[in-house]
């Protein structure tokens, strides 16, 4: 039998067999399926084809053959090592077995045709798609889906232009093109436009009903648009105009820069302590070894999440006691507490006690990212402290605040935190008002 013919032994759900079983409230039974013939080892597909995976939703899954049992064997004594939890581990099997049954072991698996049967048996919820990628990446089986030449934020952002009258749309690509082609500075990050476009897409919209080109924008508008808006929302509206009539101005599509003489300030609330109810017992709230290392680095040495993501096993300096904490401005070296010393050593005890297999070089490692080499999700530690009513952000601006509290000098503060000295004044106005101005020597 060949794959065409064990594909016609399956019966879709609207078949009359099935329709008799639901009206007589009994599901259908699985219907057993021959396995299909290998398909001879160098052999080409003749045409690439989307293969439909849904019959075999229900079906009962015929024996393995002897290449496709050892694949399985060696993809559980993987699994277990590496500790996926007993359901990851059984959505993937699952999945794998489909693919070794129907496409043989000999090739490579397409990344898509991996997804089309996660996605048809309904085991995507709890496979680990890229830690089975990365098992059969190992074992050379993986023929990886090539990336979009065209990210759905690069698209969204030319779909937005596009809706615009053909001037203007004009004039909005150029914008974009000329901030994603800086010569002297980094491009511009595709993101970072669409937030622009999203900061005025009511005054462009006004405009375009308005005016045929962007060229009849006045600084009267600009400043009708801003003011229209309070706040935060005021300030992001008045960055977004200014950037897109500065490019224009530099490319010289117009002739006047109606946001040239545009003024917003934006009043950003002190530094705020935490209320110390909040403080008392914070390590005892969680037994994670990773997670009471992350307060104690945040609470203590005022590391930020993002410090705490791109930490590696090569900035733990064990036998000085010492954390280098690199970031984009420079190297700042954070002196462990006993605490937080004892605490780092119980996390990489735990760290390489659960995972001694792991390649990946950061210090901080979660289930999905044992199986690669990237850091954590920039949210992991944001959302696991706010599920404990806690923010990074809060414990940070806590610690620096009450050392300002202590000293007035704000070199210190650029020593013990590194932090720049915009940042320290901030925190030494913050903590002494009346001296507000008064740069300490």
């Amino acid at each position: 039998m060949d794959r065409h013919d064990a594909r016609t032994n399956f019966r879709p759900p609207g078949s009359k067999p099935a329709q008799a079983a639901a009206k007589a409230g009994k599901p259908p039974h699985p219907r057993q399926v021959d396995a299909p013939d290998p398909v001879p080892r160098g052999q080409q597909e003749l045409f690439p084809a989307e293969r439909d995976w849904s019959a075999l939703r229900r079906a009962t899954l015929p024996a393995l053959r002897p290449e496709a049992a050892r694949l399985l064997a060696t993809f559980d004594a993987h699994a277990r090592a590496h500790a996926w939890t007993k359901h990851a581990r059984k959505a993937a099997a699952h999945i794998l077995r489909i693919a070794a049954t129907w496409l043989g072991t000999h090739a490579p698996f397409a990344e898509y045709d991996l997804r089309a049967i996660s996605a048809a048996t309904g085991r995507g919820s709890n496979c680990r798609p890229r830690a089975l990628n990365a098992f059969l990446t190992e074992h050379d089986l993986l023929l990886p889906q090539p990336r979009p030449t065209m990210s759905s934020v690069q698209a969204f952002v030319e779909q937005v232009i596009a809706g615009y009258p053909p001037r203007i749309a004009d004039e909005l690509a150029a914008w974009a093109g000329r901030l994603r082609s800086h010569s002297d500075r980094p491009p511009t990050e595709w993101r970072t436009l669409r937030r622009y476009l999203n900061y005025v897409k009511r005054p462009l919209a006004d405009w375009a009903r308005r005016y045929q080109t962007l060229r009849q924008v006045t600084a009267d508008d600009v400043h009708a648009a801003v003011t229209a808006v309070k706040g935060d929302r005021a300030h992001e509206r008045a960055v977004a105009l200014r950037s897109i009539f500065r490019a224009l101005k530099q490319a010289k599509i117009i002739f006047t820069d109606p946001t040239r003489s545009l003024s917003v300030t934006r009043n950003e609330p002190p530094p705020a302590t935490l209320p110390p109810d909040r403080l008392a017992g914070l390590l005892d709230i969680t037994d994670r070894p990773a997670i009471r290392l992350a307060l104690a680095l945040v609470t203590l040495h005022a590391l930020n999440g993002t410090d705490l993501n791109r930490l590696t096993l090569d900035d733990v300096i064990a036998a000085r006691a010492q954390l280098l904490v690199r970031r984009p401005h420079g190297r700042h070296t954070v002196h462990l507490d006993e605490v937080t010393h004892r605490l780092l050593h119980t996390w990489l005890r735990y760290r390489h006690q659960r995972w001694p297999r792991t390649a990946n070089p950061y210090l901080f490692v979660t289930r999905q990212t044992v199986i690669h080499t990237g850091p954590a999700s920039p949210n992991y530690f944001p959302a696991t402290l706010q599920h404990l009513g806690l923010t990074v952000n809060g414990l940070r601006t806590d610690r620096i605040l009450d050392e300002a509290r202590d000293t007035a000098d704000p070199v210190h503060l650029v020593r013990v935190f590194g932090i720049s000295i915009a940042t320290a004044m901030k925190y030494v106005h913050a903590a002494h008002p009346h001296r507000a101005g008064v740069i300490p020597r």
